[in-house]
């Protein structure tokens, strides 16, 4: 197995409970290994909000299938700021959802086959 970039968290499909078909995205953890060390390996954890729903009381966090593009979807989330006309300032956290940039390869590979060159006396 290679390495990914530690911010990708995987989204794993599953089933709905209750139906062979349905299909829903599950959040998942990509191992954290730190290369030295005999520790066995943590999960990595979202640093956002918008990735850690329900992750501190053990729960899982779906999303439908059929929200997500084949592109990809992009979550900009990020403090706005204004002036309404009476002078008054007016500061609100606000989450953009925009597609993504296409298929995206995380290089992950478990298995690989690479070519070997032929011994001389095959």
């Amino acid at each position: 197995m290679n390495t990914v970039p530690e911010n990708w968290i995987p989204f794993i499909p599953v089933h709905v409970p209750g139906d062979n078909r349905e299909i829903q995205l599950q959040r998942g953890a990509m191992p954290r290994v730190l290369d030295g060390t005999t520790a066995p390996p943590v999960p990595v954890r979202p640093r956002t909000t918008l990735l850690a729903e329900g992750l501190s009381a053990g729960q899982p966090y779906f999303v439908h299938e059929e929200e997500v593009p084949r592109a990809g979807t992009r979550l900009c989330a990020a403090y706005n700021r204004t002036r309404m006309p009476n002078g008054r300032v007016v500061i609100w956290y606000g989450v953009r959802r925009s597609t993504g940039r296409g298929e995206g390869s995380s290089s992950l590979d478990w298995d690989r086959l690479v070519d070997r060159p032929a011994a001389e006396d095959e």
